[in-house]
């Protein structure tokens, strides 16, 4: 079984980068209790970055780059990581954050190769490190972002 699955790594990898696509065109026109987490890097929002993230990994599913794709995954995780702990401080949980998360992993260990375990190391501890020194992250409801704004109005 584990076998038929290595066999089809690249079509499954393709399919989970698109429902993960799909999951944040979702998130990002529903009016849901996390929709006032924000997060950004150098000023572009997560959810843009995420598209483009999934949608490079596509590429590289089509072109069968497995070391890349190894070290974009892990570095993916530990990206993962970073914004889970993210969450876990402030109290809010964004359950489309979650699943997406949940992806990343699964990509992870779809595309796992051992005989890689410093590369993969390196990925995972600089992924952590860009999001700890460069994310920008709010995790304030918008209520209470606009009371602070407008006190008397409210």
């Amino acid at each position: 079984m584990f076998d038929k699955l290595i066999s089809r790594k690249y079509s499954i990898n393709i399919i989970l980068c698109l429902i993960a696509i799909g999951l944040i065109v979702f998130y990002s026109i529903c009016g849901s209790s996390c929709s006032y987490l924000r997060g950004s890097i150098f000023g572009i929002d997560l959810k843009y970055m995420g598209i483009v993230y999934m949608g490079v990994l596509v590429l590289l599913n089509i072109l069968k780059k497995d070391l890349p794709l190894l070290l974009l995954v892990s570095f993916g995780i530990g990206t993962e990581v970073f914004l889970v702990g993210f969450q876990v401080r402030n109290g809010v949980y964004c359950p489309y954050c979650l699943i997406f998360g949940l992806i990343i992993v699964s990509l992870f260990l779809l595309n796992l190769n051992v005989t890689r375990k410093k590369s993969i190391a390196l990925a995972i501890l600089a992924g952590y490190i860009a999001f700890a020194l460069f994310f920008q992250g709010t995790a304030t409801p918008v209520y209470t972002m606009f009371y602070n704004l407008y006190p008397r109005i409210v």
